[in-house]
């Protein structure tokens, strides 16, 4: 009995992406600056392991304004071939001057968008962010939690990467072990035609 109670813990351990439990009640960035954030590029240089990404290398997102809401173009590579996603940003009505956002992407059942919150955890407003998305599944009583580190530059400065580390490692949400920090050398983004 104990060994298939410890394998059953082991194999929750490694799947990495749902647990049993309901999602924490967090609170994004004050004094966030929408307006810097919603343009522009950002590289996706550290983030959660999860299936929807997985294989995915060099991401990064371009935000484009377009009146109370900013365009959204998701790119990277699969197998040195380039894979996009796209859809919408806003400020969550209720977000005040946090950094809560709404996030419209082809998420839902066969491709369909949905509204997803995305949290913007830490950031300086101009140079790096900190991300986090939760959503609980109902059905099966399980969450998934997602978590970006973005940057202007496909490296974090040292002084933006000890600014995060200590941010995730005080955090009581957020687990800097859960990190993989994808590679964006020019053999690893070459893009195959």
């Amino acid at each position: 009995m104990f060994a298939l109670v410890l394998l059953a813990l082991v194999a929750q351990a490694f799947a990495g992406e749902y647990i049993d439990a309901r999602c924490p009640v967090v609170r994004p960035v004050d004094n966030f600056d929408y307006a810097s954030f919603s343009r522009g590029v950002w590289y996706e240089v550290g983030r959660y392991d999860n299936r929807k990404e997985k294989g995915t290398e060099c991401s990064y997102s371009v935000y484009t304004p377009m009146g109370d809401r900013f365009k959204i173009e998701n790119i990277g590579l699969r197998h040195n071939k380039k894979y996009e996603v796209d859809g919408y940003g806003r400020m969550a009505p209720d977000a005040g001057n946090t950094g809560k956002l709404i996030f419209t992407l082809p998420y839902g059942k066969n491709g369909q968008n949905n509204d997803n919150i995305l949290n913007v955890m830490s950031t300086d407003n101009a140079n790096y962010a900190v991300l986090y998305h939760c959503n609980y599944n109902e059905e099966t009583k399980t969450k998934q939690e997602l978590s970006w580190i973005v940057s202007r530059t496909k490296t974090l400065r040292s002084d933006f990467k000890a600014l995060i580390d200590r941010y995730l490692l005080e955090s009581k949400v957020l687990d800097l072990s859960k990190y993989i920090f994808p590679d964006f050398s020019d053999d690893v983004c070459r893009i195959d035609f």
